[in-house]
């Protein structure tokens, strides 16, 4: 009789066990698929999707995403307040990877500074300097549209509060790297947000801009000086615009200074 009960004490756990395997299975259905997969709707398992390669813009130093072709939609300033422009240089003694933006004096003593496409500010200097003995104050700002494009403005006078409450109360006395001040994370502008305002700087009331592509590569006329190498990929800053953006700009070119730049023509 002892037997006879031991043996069923056996059988009513083993039935038990069974029982609490089968439950715990369905709470667990993916329990039997091996790790780094997963299940779509129909239970079978599939491959988990690789996380893509972080890139970096070899000459900001920063993450960013791959875009060869980005599209400028907005114009940057108002560009019947300006009065000429300088146009970038290829001589390269000149060492001019951007353009002079002249504000009109008869119309206006400042105009207003646009983002002209989607892009990050992930670095910019509040700096004070004397040229000719008169003193400047103001902001270099520098965008990153994707890895293979970028740009900067310099001389705002006035950043929207947005920016400017990033920067120290005082400003650098030079545009040395460690006077940047960066932006991590990056402060987003979609395209046609308002930067702020310049008045250019106070000898010339001109203000710079430039757009850089590494898709570019300069012929430079001449031997650099510098060892810096965003002299290699800066582009006529006006050609990403559309049609009637651009030609607003190429009509102001100062002509005797064409030929020398990569602004060429505004039927491109």
């Amino acid at each position: 009789m002892k037997d006879r009960g031991f043996l069923l004490i056996l059988i009513i756990l083993g039935i038990v066990a069974l029982a609490v395997g089968f439950l715990v299975f369905k709470m667990n259905p993916n329990s039997h698929i091996e790790r780094g997969s997963a299940t779509q709707g129909s239970g079978k398992p599939v491959q988990n999707t690789p996380t893509p390669q972080t890139k970096t813009n070899p000459y900001l130093g920063v993450p960013c995403v791959s875009n060869p072709k980005p599209k400028f939609t907005h114009d940057f300033t108002d560009s019947s307040l300006i009065a000429k422009i300088t146009p970038p240089s290829l001589i390269a003694n000149k060492s001019q990877d951007r353009a002079f933006v002249w504000i009109d004096a008869l119309k206006a003593n400042r105009v207003p500074i646009y983002t002209p496409v989607d892009a990050d500010l992930i670095r910019g200097v509040y700096k004070m300097r004397i040229t000719e003995g008169k003193e400047t104050i103001d902001y270099d700002l520098h965008f990153q549209v994707s890895c293979e494009v970028w740009f900067f403005i310099n001389h705002i006078s006035d950043p929207s509060d947005k920016i400017k409450s990033f920067f120290p109360k005082t400003p650098a006395t030079s545009t040395a790297s460690e006077n940047y001040t960066k932006f991590s994370p990056p402060l987003h502008f979609s395209a046609g947000d308002l930067i702020g305002y310049t008045t250019g700087t106070v000898q010339a009331q001109n203000f710079d801009f430039a757009i850089f592509d590494l898709n570019n590569t300069n012929k430079l006329v001449g031997e650099l000086k510098s060892s810096d190498t965003r002299f290699n990929n800066f582009i006529c800053p006006f050609d990403v615009f559309p049609t009637n953006i651009r030609s607003s700009y190429y009509q102001k070119l100062i002509p005797d200074l064409i030929p020398e730049s990569n602004c060429q023509s505004n039927e491109k």
